[in-house]
């Protein structure tokens, strides 16, 4: 009986070996969500109309930031400009995220791009926005980036040469 990819110990895609698997477990994914809703509620209880406002703006204005240093990023690296980059909303990786299998190396460099560049340009911001604002728009792009700096956490002692694949459910790490 065949069995599939996921449910493989041993799995071998094009010459990769599959090493670690760690598997999105929806308890995290409600949480994750959760924290989002308590972030509205509080941004209200706070600020009122005002809050939801820069809770919703703050949002979009964040995923605006991320494809604009995913496009400099690009541009300083090579290989992910070959790559494709997909928006999504399904959790834990709402956003940008590669389309594709990605290198573990590249996809460490580019969301710790993603993180530094996200927080500079948002301290720049700061003379200019409202505290609702300004607390939107660091909450979100925390937010955003936690599930990826918690699996490249996860994923710290594997090889930089290796593969990595995104799906809603897992994240795996393959090998030559």
């Amino acid at each position: 009986m065949k069995q599939s990819l996921s449910q493989q110990q041993n799995a071998t895609i094009y010459q990769y070996q599959l090493v670690k698997r760690v598997m999105v477990r929806p308890e995290l994914v409600t949480s994750h969500l959760i924290i989002a809703g308590i972030f509205l509620g509080i941004q209200m209880l706070a600020y009122g109309m005002n809050g939801l406002f820069a809770w919703l703006f703050g949002f979009a204005a964040i995923q605006l930031l991320h494809i604009l240093i995913l496009l400099v990023t690009f541009i300083q690296v090579d290989e992910a400009a070959d790559r494709k980059w997909i928006w999504r909303i399904i959790p834990p990786w709402i956003g940008f995220k590669p389309a594709n299998d990605i290198t573990l190396h590249l996809f460490r460099r580019v969301h710790r791009h993603l993180f530094w560049l996200g927080l500079c340009v948002i301290g720049v911001v700061y003379p200019w926005a409202t505290p609702a604002l300004m607390i939107s728009l660091i909450s979100w792009h925390t937010w955003l980036l936690v599930p990826r700096m918690l699996l490249s956490l996860s994923f710290r002692k594997q090889r930089k040469d290796g593969v990595l694949r995104l799906e809603s459910k897992e994240a795996s790490y393959y090998h030559r």
